[in-house]
């Protein structure tokens, strides 16, 4: 009864992020437990992993109350927190994910409300 396509919808609806209740997850995953514990929460952390979805933090919490942040790992948002957090590709060159984050920022918004001036909307590829 796992349901993909409704995580990926919430992801989608949020640009590649979302906010969730573990709760939520584990209905998703398998509405028939009861409870969540470490070992399921473990389960569903793979089973996110396994289809491109990141999660903070990390390990899931094993509490249905307890909200995780979700997002895609591929994903322009994806590669913004991979390099923040120097995960791969950004691990052993610090280097790049300076460059990546600098660029990010000096394509970001400082305008005013009033000026056209918005985030860009073109991808932002970065050799490491």
């Amino acid at each position: 009864m796992r349901d993909r396509e409704a995580v990926w919808r919430e992801l989608d609806n949020g640009n590649g992020v979302a906010a969730v209740s573990m709760g939520w997850l584990r209905e998703q995953y398998n509405g028939e437990w009861g409870r969540l514990s470490i070992g399921r929460a473990a389960e569903i952390s793979k089973w996110l992993t396994d289809d491109g979805i990141a999660h903070l933090p990390s390990p899931m919490p094993s509490r249905e109350a307890e909200d995780v942040l979700l997002y895609k790992r591929e994903s322009p948002i994806g590669l913004l927190i991979r390099a923040a957090r120097m995960e791969p590709p950004f691990a052993e060159n610090p280097v790049a994910a300076a460059y990546f984050l600098s660029a990010v920022h000096s394509n970001s918004s400082t305008g005013s409300p009033e000026s056209s001036v918005g985030p860009s909307t073109e991808p932002i590829t970065v050799d490491v």
